[in-house]
């Protein structure tokens, strides 16, 4: 799959994302795939929390239009534009990713599943026990988009293998679980994040409205 079309296939999953919202959802017929798509997946949105308390409709449109945003043609042009020598050569060799997911914020994932995809490599995907839901479905609109997408994405239940590296989150606890258990293995393992915000008094309402934003919004 060339580059270009890859980021079709993510602009039309953007595409198929901005038709769901907390205040209007909106089925629009020049949407790919709809009949087989949008009103299970507009099922899955409002099932969410019963499969994870934090998983409020709130929350979970608030990740879905967070992403309908983020998977345009500008922005991912945009993002790729400083890395996209380094992963468009025709003799780079395939990779399979290893990605073991948080489950804290719906979707949040997504961010290394869309990076391993788009640089041509294959994700083999450990779900949060407390998010198995809503990246599988993703998952299953990209390969209808696009077959050629069926062979770079596998969802695993058990012990994983045959991978060449490995991108893991989760708690200082379970970072040194995979510290030790991918010792041999190239990887990125995330571990509990703290931040701080310095106010020097001269911030606008709009400033301190963002900065409630993040501090609350989970």
């Amino acid at each position: 799959m060339t580059l270009e079309t890859k980021k079709s296939v993510f602009v039309e999953l953007g595409n198929f994302l901005k038709q769901f919202s907390e205040k209007e959802t909106i089925k629009k017929s020049d949407v790919l795939h709809n009949d087989l798509f949008f009103d299970d997946f507009e099922k899955l949105i409002h099932l969410s929390q019963s499969h994870n308390g934090w998983y409020t409709p709130e929350q979970v449109y608030f990740a879905i239009k967070s992403w309908a945003d983020a998977l345009t043609e500008e922005n991912i042009d945009k993002w790729l534009s400083k890395y996209t020598s380094e992963f468009s050569q025709e003799d780079k060799k395939e990779k399979t990713v290893a990605l073991i997911l948080a489950g804290n914020i719906p979707l949040v994932g997504f961010h290394d599943f869309l990076s391993v995809l788009i640089t041509g490599n294959k994700a083999l995907i450990k779900t949060s026990s407390n998010d198995q839901h809503l990246l599988p479905f993703l998952a299953k609109y990209l390969i209808a988009v696009d077959e050629n997408f069926k062979d770079k994405i596998t969802f695993v239940e058990g012990k994983l293998e045959n991978f060449d590296t490995v991108i893991a989150t989760g708690s200082n606890n379970t970072a040194r679980y995979f510290e030790y258990y991918f010792k041999d293995k190239p990887s990125i393992i995330r571990k509990n994040r703290n931040s701080a915000a310095v106010l020097n008094g001269k911030e606008t309402k709009e400033d301190l409205e963002n900065l409630g934003e993040d501090i609350f919004r989970y």
